[in-house]
């Protein structure tokens, strides 16, 4: 509701997903509050747990399907030890759980909804913006962060998380016909400056993830969760979750306006 009026939404809309390890629990926060009020998305465009997300409303499933499947999620089901070899761990599970819930031969291009996932070139360095192909794949590369989980080979070339040069996917929807982009960015700037090694070294991320791509002020609304202090390995449900509601409600009459 807005205004004391039923929401009619006249604009399409696009969403950015920045990626963050567990800190992706916000993303489900928001985009609970977005169903709730009404809101429908048009287009999507992740990296690293942002792609993940993207993939799952892209291919279709509603945001209490996204929910569940995030709240019985463990690390055990998306990544195992291996033999070290350009990384300790791989993501081979999270592949697997995809294509099992998603389908192993779902292509991007045959999704429902239009969806880009960033990857990072090992070789050159250079962004890729994955519009095509085999989709569990490229999701897999997108959350793939170097020198941690090894590279992905996709059509001969190795790829890596999209962090490093695009954490914050805006300019891939500007081709998506969208008429309002929304950005829901896990690293936003911090409400203190924590003391602990974890919390510093995370806002110290975070800077530089922000001004490594898009520029945050692209985006027609901009969503940042209070993460401040925690990390990207611990899974925080009910906080994470609770956080990315708080930080969407507070932009919702702004998004709401915008969309009518």
């Amino acid at each position: 509701m807005q205004h004391g009026k039923t929401f009619v939404q006249r604009k399409r809309l696009g969403l950015a997903l920045s990626g963050g390890g567990t800190r992706g629990l916000a993303h489900v926060g928001a985009l609970q509050v977005l169903a709730e009020t009404g809101v429908e998305w048009h287009a999507v465009a992740g990296t690293s747990v942002g792609s993940l997300v993207g993939a799952v409303l892209a291919a279709g499933k509603s945001v209490t399907d996204l929910s569940e499947m995030a709240h019985r999620l463990r690390w055990r089901h998306l990544a195992r030890p291996v033999w070290p070899r350009r990384g300790f761990l791989t993501l081979a599970p999270l592949e697997r759980f995809l294509t099992g819930i998603l389908g192993a031969d779902l292509r991007i291009e045959d999704l429902p909804l239009p969806y880009a996932c960033v990857a990072t070139d090992v070789m050159t360095g250079a962004e890729c913006v994955f519009r095509s192909g085999r989709l569990a794949p490229r999701v897999r590369a997108s959350c793939s962060v170097p020198g941690v989980f090894q590279p992905v080979d996709i059509d001969g070339r190795l790829y890596v998380d999209g962090g490093t040069v695009n954490n914050l996917p805006i300019t891939p929807l500007q081709a998506m016909d969208v008429d309002v982009i929304l950005a829901i960015n896990l690293f936003g700037p911090p409400s203190y400056l924590p003391s602990d090694f974890i919390g510093y070294a995370m806002t110290v991320l975070g800077f530089m993830l922000v001004r490594a791509g898009d520029d945050p002020s692209l985006a027609d609304v901009l969503v940042e969760p209070d993460l401040t202090g925690h990390g990207i390995v611990r899974r925080h449900y009910d906080l994470f979750v609770q956080r990315g509601r708080e930080a969407m409600r507070a932009r919702l009459p702004e998004l709401l306006d915008l969309l009518a």
